[in-house]
């Protein structure tokens, strides 16, 4: 997967199996129907979307010449309500990767849940890109 420019949405990136029962691991892409897909990326598109306005780059990062990109991993409960987001791949700056966890729970807190997903637990990684050029 090429990395995104930090304005952009990026494309799903989930994997792992499909939960089949409760307490199972979240609903993922890998074995999903083309309706769940739809619906992950719906979502996907929603916390993205939703999380751009929440993004900021660190001071400090900035003034240390700090860039790189975090995958941030979002579950969702079968209420609907996000679980706070863990970093999947770190950016190798804690700065960066506890602002696109700030960015990416902010994001997750306001995006709706596509009606497809109403019910089920699942999960998303969404790339967070820092770059200085685009400052």
């Amino acid at each position: 997967m090429s990395g995104p420019a930090p304005s952009s949405v990026p494309a799903i990136t989930t994997a792992g199996p499909v939960a089949a029962a409760a307490g199972a691991s979240p609903l993922t892409e890998a074995g999903a129907s083309a309706e769940v897909v739809d619906g992950l990326r719906g979502y996907r598109l929603a916390v993205a979307t939703q999380a751009r306005r929440y993004k900021r780059y660190p001071t400090q990062a900035m003034a240390s010449g700090w860039a790189g990109s975090a995958d941030i991993r979002v579950e969702v409960g079968r209420d609907g309500r996000p679980r706070a987001a863990t970093v999947a791949h770190s950016s190798g700056h804690e700065a960066l990767d506890q602002a696109a966890l700030a960015m990416i729970d902010a994001g997750a807190l306001r995006a709706r849940v596509p009606d497809s997903l109403r019910g089920q637990a699942f999960a998303v990684v969404l790339p967070v890109v820092f770059n200085l050029e685009e400052q």
